[in-house]
């Protein structure tokens, strides 16, 4: 099966909306963790914990976007990491049944990983909870350097873009039901510079 064209940087949806998230600051989440700050069009964040388990709720900071996005969807984000490297977005993802599309930066690896290991973005499903990863591709991140990032729907395929090159991508027949957008710190302090949604229809 062939992958279709998958959106650029200079695409816009055609019949779609765009919404800046930085622009009404905490209002514009359903709730906000003590880890974030806003910001002079900036937000900061950062778990409690450096060290932490994937699972030690101390590891993760949440925000949840007030606004659902709905069909095709490119979340574009800029943002640089000052500790780790991880930064998740959850799109078309039912905050209530824990099921949909999260994709994410990158794990850091430990220092004793092996040669042949390398930094890696992923694409997982969520089933009620339950994760599978189903597509990862080669990312480094560098702490202190801008990281240009965008996480894109466009049909059934959901892809992740580096500096407007394509990372990884996986096709879910279907795709999820829309969601409001979420975005995920774990073992990381970072700072979002952009953080802009253009979607097919927004509520």
């Amino acid at each position: 099966m062939l992958l279709p064209a998958i959106l650029g940087e200079s695409d816009a949806l055609a019949d779609g909306s765009t919404v800046n998230l930085l622009d009404d600051g905490s209002r514009a989440w359903v709730s906000v963790d003590a880890g974030w700050k806003f910001d002079n069009d900036e937000i900061a964040g950062a778990s409690s914990i450096m060290d932490g388990a994937i699972t030690d709720p101390a590891a993760s900071t949440f925000l949840v976007s007030r606004k659902v996005f709905g069909g095709d969807i490119v979340v574009s984000i800029d943002v640089t990491f000052d500790e780790g490297r991880y930064l998740g977005v959850y799109v078309d993802f039912d905050q209530d049944t824990q099921t949909g599309i999260w994709m994410a930066t990158v794990h850091a690896l430990p220092e004793d990983a092996a040669d042949n290991e390398v930094e890696r973005a992923y694409i997982k499903t969520v089933e009620e909870s339950f994760w599978i990863v189903r597509a990862t591709g080669e990312l480094v991140v560098q702490p202190g350097a801008l990281l240009r990032m965008r996480f894109v729907r466009k049909g059934d395929y959901y892809s992740v873009f580096s500096d407007d090159t394509l990372v990884v991508t996986y096709f879910k027949p279907g795709g999820y039901p829309a969601g409001p957008l979420q975005i995920r710190l774990t073992n990381a302090s970072a700072r979002i510079h952009r953080l802009r949604v253009e979607s097919d229809w927004i509520e």
